[in-house]
């Protein structure tokens, strides 16, 4: 394991001290993606980077050549040591490694290597730690602390491979819920696809859109192509408006352990036409009653002898629920919502264990199978029984893969044999030192219990520790003295395994001698939580303090009785949503809607907002109406201003525009060269006759052969009515010979 937080402190260890102090966790100097850096001996400093930087290679180079002694590391992922609440995720993998026995902050040094005959350090790492992260579910970036000593001053440089994070940080990286545009055709989008942080959920792939689709994935490389012959590509779905693509917790366990990249992989749609890929959990049922959703990772309050009812998913994987108690705590389960502690449609009871000063109660993936077994619906059901209020938080139980799959054997808790001999049974090592225990068998034949110390075992293993015989329908003592014996066999889980073996299914109870446990007489403090929130670059005062700074706060209390009140504040000052410009082009004679209001004019429309938090933040639209378009006139215009046509008969079938709003501003004066008179007819529409009389023409005139006429303003102006949208008539002309028509305004 400590393999792990060597890719994570070269990640951290080359950094800019530079760009900050680095006296301190809360002042870490962050990593540069291109280092080089003089540190002095003596020098004790903070650093920090996430994990997405790998594969790296660092050395360190000692100013003097017989260095005996390299960089003293601690690393971490919190600056508030043991409270890694900020992260969900991370606090599973830090279960992980209790079970492995690996404690926060992990210490360990560089390695020694000569070069030229001197004493250097350094450590080289690939891509095969960042997946052991990945594999562990952290498949978002992580922040993590270092805390280095120098011994000696010296010389490091950085080498990172940019591969991977620009991988993660140019794709889309697809989130359950998500809806992702894909165009027609496109081979370089890419969407990742992190099958190890869904592991536990059922998933599946929709595509929306007009034609087909295939859904390409593939491992080690995200700028694969999508192409049965890419080494890369694992696998292809089709996709379309009635076939989804289902994947379950196996499918993807499967891909983690046989894929490259421990559970991130890429993914590349391709399709005719455009559409969208809908990525998503498959949901559950309906909840029976008022029962109340538990979530991993979210606490919940409560009241001394509470009586609501919640429940879980029974899908659910191996779960740990921490109580922050020192008193009494079970949980009763049941496949309906309508029970009492105690009733007959109790399921199961468990007692939490003592774990320092709380409680806590781990339910393996088998036990929890085994409930589902009885379960009606989606969920298991649980009412929680304590004198003292609390909260108590469930979160996901990280365990070995063995282990996960054993029934946990609580005290004094009847249970039924399963109908196989193979399922494997736990019990908690510290529940039953010490004590002599009973093993009740309620069927006819014989009952063999097979006890060992590790979980994969079988019941002729020469190793196990005993075998412990029942006759029918009766019982069998365990002396103390031989629980005892098997302390120095328990593994770091600190479990013993069992396997049953009968020829029936039948009733067992197991009962330890151990005094029923009582609640603690000295009084413990009471808790109460709070919550607040302010928006970014406000204050929060509280109890004679004034919150800057997102944190978990406490305040204790004690009364003139010696009672205690520890208040615990969970503050959030949420991040400042930056200002955003909606920049908007519409149409001439358009109005647009923003938030609620109408615009009409361009302009800049400045406005306070609030974002999803309720803080103040600033928008603004720049809203641009386009110059009304009109469309280009289909025939030539005749101008009212010097302009000279040459007419013919031969142009008796064209079409001219003639333009309102220049003729109208004086007088026109229309000059005709011909030896012939010029015959002019303006008409209201395009398709009209040369005739006085045709029911378009609106205005005749007739120009003399070498003469002119005057059309006066007030003609013109008579005309108006008759004018399209465009504000143009139409004019044609015939003639017998040829000759020029000048067009002459007057001044």
């Amino acid at each position: 394991m400590k393999t792990i937080f060597s890719a994570l402190f070269v990640v951290l260890f080359a950094t800019s001290v530079m760009a900050q102090t680095g006296l301190s966790c809360n002042d870490p100097i962050p990593v540069d993606k291109s280092y080089t850096a003089q540190v002095n001996a003596g020098d004790e400093l903070w650093y920090t980077a996430s994990t997405w930087d790998l594969p790296m290679h660092v050395y360190f180079s000692p100013d003097i050549d017989n260095s005996t002694w390299g960089p003293e590391v601690q690393i971490d992922f919190t600056c508030k040591r043991g409270d890694y609440s900020h992260d969900h995720k991370l606090d599973s993998v830090i279960n992980i490694l209790k079970v492995l026995g690996v404690s926060l902050p992990v210490e360990f040094l560089c390695e020694e290597v000569v070069r030229n005959g001197k004493v250097e350090w350094d450590l080289s790492i690939d891509e095969r730690y960042r997946d052991q992260l990945t594999e562990y579910g952290l498949t978002h970036d992580v922040q993590a602390f270092v805390k280095v000593y120098f011994p000696d001053g010296g010389k490091i440089s950085l080498t990172p491979d940019p591969t991977f994070q620009d991988c993660m940080e140019n794709g889309h990286y697809a989130k359950l819920s998500d809806t992702i545009e894909i165009a027609a055709n496109d081979s370089n989008k890419m969407i990742v696809l992190p099958y190890s942080e869904w592991k536990d959920e059922e998933v599946r792939f929709v595509w929306v859109g007009e034609k087909p689709a295939r859904l390409w994935v593939a491992e080690d490389e995200c700028a694969f192509t999508p192409v049965d012959a890419s080494v890369f590509v694992k696998a292809k779905y089709d996709l379309d408006d009635a076939t989804n693509k289902v994947l379950t917790p196996a499918d993807m366990q499967a891909a983690i352990d046989n894929w490259i990249g421990a559970g991130v992989f890429y993914g590349k749609v391709l399709s005719e036409a455009p559409g969208k890929l809908v990525v998503e959990r498959i949901p559950l049922g309906a909840i029976q009653g008022d029962a109340i959703l538990l979530k991993h990772g979210e606490p919940v309050q409560l009241q001394a002898n509470d009586d609501r009812v919640f429940c879980f998913p029974k899908n659910w994987k191996s779960t740990e629920f921490l109580a922050n108690t020192q008193y009494l705590m079970a949980m009763h389960v049941s496949n309906t919502p309508e029970f009492e502690p105690g009733d007959a449609n109790v399921i199961s009871k468990y007692a939490f264990s003592k774990d320092g000063n709380k409680r806590e109660l781990q339910l393996s993936k088998g036990d929890i199978a085994a409930l589902a077994a009885s379960a009606t619906d989606d969920y298991l059901y649980v009412r929680f029984v304590s004198n003292k209020s609390t909260s108590l938080t469930p979160s996901l139980w990280n365990l070995s893969s063995c282990l996960e799959n054993t029934i946990l054997i609580a005290s004094g808790e009847k249970f039924v044999k399963a109908a196989d001999n193979k399922t494997v049974y736990r019990m908690s090592y510290e529940d039953w030192a010490n004590y002599n225990f009973t093993v009740q068998w309620g069927q006819t034949g014989t009952l063999s219990m097979h006890i060992a110390s590790y979980c994969n075992f079988m019941s002729t293993d020469p190793d196990k520790l005993k075998t412990v015989v029942v006759a029918k329908n009766s019982s069998t003592v365990v002396k103390a003295s031989d629980v005892d014996s098997w302390a120095s066999s328990v593994e770091n889980e600190g479990f013993l395994y069992v396997l049953f073996e009968a020829n029936k299914r039948g009733p067992i109870t197991v009962t330890s001698a151990k005094p029923a446990e009582e609640d603690p007489t000295t009084p413990e403090p009471e808790y109460v939580y709070e919550s607040a929130a302010v928006c970014f670059g406000e204050t929060y005062e509280w109890n004679g303090q004034e919150l800057k700074e997102t944190g978990v706060y406490t305040h204790t209390e004690t009364d003139d009785n010696g009672a205690v009140t520890i208040t615990e504040l969970t503050f959030t000052v949420h991040p400042q949503t930056e200002a955003t410009t909606d920049s908007i082009e519409i149409p001439f004679g358009e109005t647009y809607e923003w938030n609620g209001l109408t615009y009409t004019e361009s302009g800049e429309y400045p406005i306070t907002l609030q974002d999803a938090n309720g803080c103040d933040y600033q928008a603004t639209l720049v809203l641009t109406i386009l110059p009304e378009e009109k469309p280009e006139f289909a025939y030539p215009l005749v101008e009212s201003s010097e302009e000279q046509l040459v007419m013919n008969y031969s142009l008796a079938t064209q079409v001219y525009g003639m333009d309102y709003q220049a003729w109208s501003a004086n007088d026109v004066t229309l000059v005709w060269s011909g030896a012939a008179p010029l015959h002019m007819f303006i008409a209201k529409e395009a398709d009209f006759a040369l005739a006085k009389a045709h029911k378009l023409v609106v205005k005749y005139i007739e120009i003399p052969a070498g003469g002119s006429v005057v059309l006066s303003k007030d003609e013109v102006a008579a005309l108006s009515q008759y004018q399209n949208v465009d504000g143009h008539l139409y004019v044609r002309f015939l003639t017998q010979f040829e000759g020029e028509l000048t067009t002459k305004q007057a001044e």
